[in-house]
């Protein structure tokens, strides 16, 4: 019997930045829109102390590898203990041997930060210079670096529904990059006002759009990240209409874009727009912005594609350096 590489959370943090997992975030895109990849959609069993057990499985054929990210999304009370756990196995297509198990938690984190890096690359103005980021939070740090790592950022705007998250934030992000200038805003509108970039890092669990259209400058570029479910948004109807749709799954937006699907239920827009995978773009089938002064929007409800192909970034890095405990299962 073959033994599996176990890759936990600590040699995970050694292992996996924002920058590293850009490339691979972009593969995985493209994947998906050249059917090199195969997913299912997300399926959660809710239980009664708002504990959600989820499991995504996804295969990317062009790495012969399969999986599934398999996770407590936490509710209230497991949150504050910071119990919840998850894991992705990964199997080899070809043997269907068990060739890894790699912690998923840092992954969730990374993998939607450089996914967002991977869209901004391709959809922003290149002279971007400019981000707000709404929700100070674990992703909203995330996706400060992710900006960072695709265009030449100056300033950086940071709001949060909690002001001394905001204060922290700012203050951290200064000490990792003293180059740039860090903005603490006490509105979303004053964060969003002046930005090239917007990124929505919020929860993601209300009806209350952080996000209202009529903010947003000409030409900027927003990445919609914290609602994932079509029950939330970040959003507001004029924001979605505004724009030119981009997605990590049309599919999965279909099913989970709340910051979509609540505009069209409550008639604010009349239809489900025209959508486009950025993988598409990034494969050169799909122009994607066509003009300066477009609003381009990325709307990601993360998709377990992403999840495997940072997995097995994970899992190729730990087996060439010596990282990681095998045993056999």
């Amino acid at each position: 019997m073959n033994k599996t590489l176990i890759i936990n959370r600590a040699q995970c943090e050694e292992i996996l930045t924002v920058e590293k997992c850009i490339p691979y975030m972009k593969t995985a895109l493209v994947a998906l829109s050249e059917n090199q990849a195969k997913v299912l959609q997300r399926t959660m069993i809710p239980h009664s102390n708002g504990n959600m057990m989820a499991n995504m499985p996804a295969s990317l054929v062009s790495e012969n590898v399969t999986g599934s990210k398999v996770i407590i999304f936490p509710g209230p009370e497991t949150a504050r203990m910071g119990t919840n756990q998850g894991i992705i196995p990964l199997f080899d297509i070809t043997t269907g041997e068990l060739i890894g198990i790699v912690d998923a938690e840092l992954i969730t984190v990374v993998r939607t930060a450089a996914t967002s890096a991977v869209a901004t690359d391709a959809l922003a103005n290149k002279d971007s210079r400019t981000v707000a980021v709404l929700g100070c939070g674990k992703q909203g740090k995330a996706h400060v670096q992710a900006m960072l790592a695709v265009r030449n950022i100056e300033k950086v705007y940071m709001w949060d529904l909690y002001s001394d998250t905001t204060k922290s934030a700012c203050e951290l992000m200064k000490k990792q990059f003293p180059s740039v200038e860090f903005v603490r805003c006490e509105t979303a509108e004053a964060a969003v006002k002046e930005a090239d970039i917007i990124c929505t890092t919020t929860p993601g669990k209300t009806t209350t759009p952080v996000l209202l259209g009529s903010w947003l400058k000409p030409g900027a570029h927003v990445n919609a990240v914290g609602a994932c479910s079509a029950r939330g948004r970040e959003l507001d109807a004029e924001a979605v209409s505004k724009s030119t749709i981009f997605t990590d799954w049309n599919e999965a937006v279909q099913r989970d874009g709340g910051d979509i699907l609540i505009a069209v239920a409550d008639g604010t827009i009349p239809a489900v727009p025209a959508m486009y995978e950025v993988g598409t773009v990034l494969n050169g089938t799909h122009p994607g912005r066509t003009a300066s002064d477009e609003i381009t929007m990325f709307e990601s409800v993360g998709i377990s594609v992403e999840d495997i192909a940072a997995a097995k970034m994970i899992y190729d890095y730990a087996k060439e350096n010596g990282i990681g405990t095998y045993l056999e299962i």
